[in-house]
């Protein structure tokens, strides 16, 4: 009976530990989700016909979207994330001497991320964290308007990133975050019969807040 209580208390020991660990292996993942602020910080070179156009500037609004990141902890403080939001419509205006022209076009698409995040008190409930990596801006689709023939390339930059999470218990909480990109992109369009070409810093500002969820 004795060796039956031993084996019994072994057993139960094991099936503990062993949930313990499964637990532990489950809580690597975590998911953000909640709405986001992309906010342009816009500069523009611009040539027409081959020729620099002085004081030629653009402006493009900000504009809400849905964002997730998917992140996994390879050590209880570091982790490799992605992020992606919902592509949104922004109005690209002509600005500086070239503002008389009104809106130039739209661009739908927006800034993605890969990054590597250093997390400063993960058992916590309370647990900052930074991050930095690559950035991409993904261009979906252009619009034309004062511009014809309108095109934008996707392009790669490098991104920072400063956020917490607020924990609730293990598993549910709630988060925010703030995303630095600098990426550019090359448009390329028509003004009448003159080829147009800019370089593009749109180096956006991406605020973000939700639901953080670690299995």
């Amino acid at each position: 009976m004795a060796s039956f209580k031993i084996a019994a208390a072994a057993a139960l020991a094991a099936v503990s530990m062993a949930g313990a660990a499964n637990a532990q292996e489950a809580s690597r993942w975590f998911v953000h989700l909640g709405p986001a602020y992309v906010d342009p910080v816009e500069s523009a070179s611009m040539t027409a016909g081959g020729a620099p156009v002085a004081g030629a500037n653009v402006s493009i609004d900000g504009r809400w979207t849905l964002e997730g990141e998917i992140g996994y902890f390879v050590t209880p403080n570091v982790a490799f994330a992605v992020a992606a939001g919902l592509p949104p419509k922004f109005n690209v205006d002509a600005d500086g001497t070239l503002a008389a022209l009104g809106r130039a076009g739209t661009m739908t698409g927006g800034p993605a991320g890969v990054l590597v995040q250093y997390h400063f008190n993960p058992e916590g409930r309370f647990q900052p964290y930074v991050g930095a990596g690559a950035s991409f801006l993904i261009v979906f689709d252009t619009e034309d308007a004062a511009l014809n023939d309108l095109e934008a390339d996707s392009a790669i930059g490098t991104a920072l990133q400063a956020g917490a999470n607020f924990m609730v218990n293990d598993r549910w909480g709630g988060f925010v975050d703030v995303k630095k990109a600098y990426v550019g992109t090359i448009a390329k369009a028509n003004l009448g019969p003159t080829p147009v070409r800019a370089k593009v810093k749109v180096d956006p500002l991406v605020f973000n807040a939700g639901l953080t969820y670690r299995f």
